[in-house]
Parts: C-alpha cells; sequence; structure tokens
C-alpha cells in the first residue's frame, strides 16, 4: 500500500527543527538575572521546547502504521539507515573534536567511553536520540494493537490516564509540596511513548472546531502558567528552575499537541492541499527542507559554534537570539542538502 503525502508532516518537522535551534541559542535562560531579556527568554524556552513532544507525536503518527507499507524487519532496516547511523557517525565527529579541542572529559577504559557514549557526554544534546530509539523499539509491539477491533477506545484511555499520572499529577503535586508516587505510572505507557500514541491518534481522525479551540485555550493557559511559575520561582530561588519547562509535563505536552493539531488542520485540508498542490515548486521545497532536518539536528551544534567564531556576537544579545537561530538552520540545511548529493555521506545526514 502506498503512503499517502501529507504536507503537514513536512511543516511540523520544519517547526520542530527550527524550534530546537532557537533553544540551543537561548543560553541567557540558564543564567537568571532579574532583567527584561531574561524574562523574554523564559517566554522563548515555554514555546520552543514543546519541539521534543512534537518530533515524538511525528513518529507516532509516521511509523504506527508501518505494518501496511513494509514488513518489520524493513522497518528496522531504514530505522537504522535513517537515525542509526548517521547517530553512530556523529557522535565519532564529536569524539574526535572534543579530544582534539578539548571540550569533553577523556576516558580511561572501553567501558567508561560505553558510559559517557550512552550518557551522550560526548555531545549532551545527543540524549534526545536514546529515548527515540526506544519509541522505535516499541513501536513494532505497539502497532499490533491497530489489529484489534476498537483499538482506538483503549489507546485513547492509556493516553487520558497517562496524562493524568505522567503529566499532570507530579508537575501539580509537586508546586504544591506533595511528593508523588512514580510507580503509579503504568509502564505500557511511561516515557515517550505516549507521544507517539497520541500523536498517531490525532493524525488519522478529525477534530470538531469546538475540540480544537478547547486544546488550544488549554495549551494557552497551561504555557502562561509555565512562564508564571518559572518567572516567581526563580526569583525566589535566585537561578533559573527547570522543573515547569520538562519535556513530559503538561505544558510542554499541550503546547506540542495544540502546534500539531493546528497545522495538521491547517494543510491537510482538501481544499488547502488543493491550492498547495498547484504550486508544485513550493512544495518540492518544503518537502526538500523537511529532508534536511536530521541532518540539521545533527550538525547545528557546529553551525553554532562556526556562527558565533565568524560574528563574535554576544549570546545574550536579542541578535543572537532572534535572527541567527533561521541563519544557523539555513546554513545547516544547505549543507545537508550538499551532503545529500555525494556519495556515502549522504547515508550520514
Amino acid at each position: 500500500m502506498e503512503k499517502k503525502y501529507k504536507l503537514s508532516y513536512d511543516i511540523l518537522t520544519i517547526i520542530a527543527c527550527l524550534m530546537v535551534v532557537f533553544f540551543h541559542m537561548n543560553d541567557v535562560f540558564y543564567s537568571y538575572s532579574d532583567t527584561i531579556s531574561w524574562k523574554i527568554s523564559v517566554v522563548e524556552r515555554c514555546i520552543v521546547y514543546s519541539a521534543i513532544p512534537i518530533f515524538f507525536m511525528l513518529s507516532g503518527a509516521k511509523l504506527m502504521t508501518y505494518r501496511n507499507h513494509y514488513s518489520t524487519k524493513d522497518y528496522i532496516k531504514k530505522r537504522l539507515l535513517r537515525v542509526g547511523i548517521p547517530f553512530l557517525f556523529w557522535n565519532i565527529i564529536y569524539i574526535i573534536y572534543g579530544i582534539l579541542m578539548p571540550q569533553v572529559d577523556s576516558f580511561h577504559s572501553v567501558k567508561e567511553f560505553i558510559s559517557m557514549l550512552l550518557n551522550s557526554q560526548f555531545q549532551e544534546r545527543y540524549w534526545f536520540f536514546f529515548p527515540l530509539f526506544a519509541v522505535y523499539a516499541a513501536i513494532p509491539v505497539v502497532s499490533l494493537l491497530l489489529q484489534v477491533q476498537n483499538h482506538r477506545k483503549y489507546l485513547w484511555f492509556t493516553v487520558y490516564l497517562s496524562f493524568l499520572l505522567h503529566w499532570v499529577l507530579p508537575p501539580v503535586l509537586g508546586v504544591l509540596g506533595i511528593r508523588f508516587n512514580s510507580d503509579l505510572i503504568m509502564p505500557v505507557c511511561g516515557g515517550y511513548l505516549m507521544y507517539a500514541i497520541f500523536g498517531y491518534l490525532i493524525s488519522t481522525e478529525e477534530w470538531s472546531r469546538t475540540k480544537r479551540i478547547a486544546l488550544y485555550v488549554l495549551a494557552l493557559a497551561s504555557g502562561i502558567f509555565a512562564v508564571y511559575y518559572t518567572l516567581r520561582v526563580s526569583q525566589f530561588a535566585g537561578e533559573t528552575q527547570l522543573y515547569m519547562v520538562a519535556y513530559d509535563h503538561f505544558p510542554s505536552a499541550l503546547t506540542g499537541a495544540a502546534i500539531f493539531v493546528f497545522i495538521k488542520h491547517l494543510f491537510d485540508k482538501p481544499l488547502q492541499a488543493a491550492c498547495l498542490q498547484e504550486n508544485s515548486k513550493l512544495v518540492k521545497f518544503i518537502h526538500t527542507l523537511s529532508g534536511t532536518c536530521m541532518g540539521i539536528w545533527l550538525t547545528h551544534s557546529f553551525g553554532i559554534l562556526v556562527v558565533a567564531f565568524l560574528t563574535d556576537i554576544s549570546v545574550h544579545s536579542y541578535l543572537w537570539r532572534f535572527v541567527f537561530p533561521p541563519v544557523v538552520f539555513a546554513v545547516c540545511a544547505l549543507g545537508t542538502y550538499i551532503a545529500k548529493k555525494i556519495p556515502f555521506i549522504k547515508h550520514v545526514v
């Protein structure tokens, strides 16, 4: 069965990847100060950190139905070629770079090397790939549920329960000073897997306008709460508090879901899709740019270093935080696009 192309997936991939670059160029957020500049960085952080939920939702939306298109063996092969090999290659590059500069702690044994690799100590921004691999490994099992009658009811039940026990109760009780027992979280829907299941569900059904508006309002309210809480608690503590800007708490979950649903309903409607298809060059450009996002994810840290070296602009300036992220994104996208034209190199981006 041939896959149906969805422009919304490419647009969401581009948006999420650009948000990641903004995220990693917002270092001022970690240096607390009672200034307008730092407060703006909090607002930015509470928007762009939803990139991670979006990426996991996209994984579920794209991959949960893989059995309709190819075998599990091909699924594993595609994930290894698309993500596994580039991940290992760029880890090696960062290891070499870290040793030469030096930028990372040295290792003195094979065990220490493996430990550092598994804990993203050579490139801390690669932490994302480990839960991603875990989700990839779980999808062949979870996807079997799609063959069960009324499977959507069971999957929505796990989403609702996970939302309550994993995304809402821990942060809310934490704010109230009540310790949450993490053993209450269902193993079947713990971690980032629930984002993938949620992404599959919302990508395969149409939401009414009322339901969408309710989600947008909840996302906005949760975002405002995250900003307010982070500002207030950081002020009392005298340092930046990260508690409410975690990837698995309800503000990031709702913000990511709202962006996903908004883009889906904006670009996947027949009328909008038909209008865009008339401009095939634009659609081709979006699809090509989306195809460079893995390379951007893998190389943008180098891109940031290069741009910082060439421009010598303060990382605390508004110019660095809001003008140069698209520049880094564009440079890495161009580099990835060129690399994809080169034999062998194309397999590591």
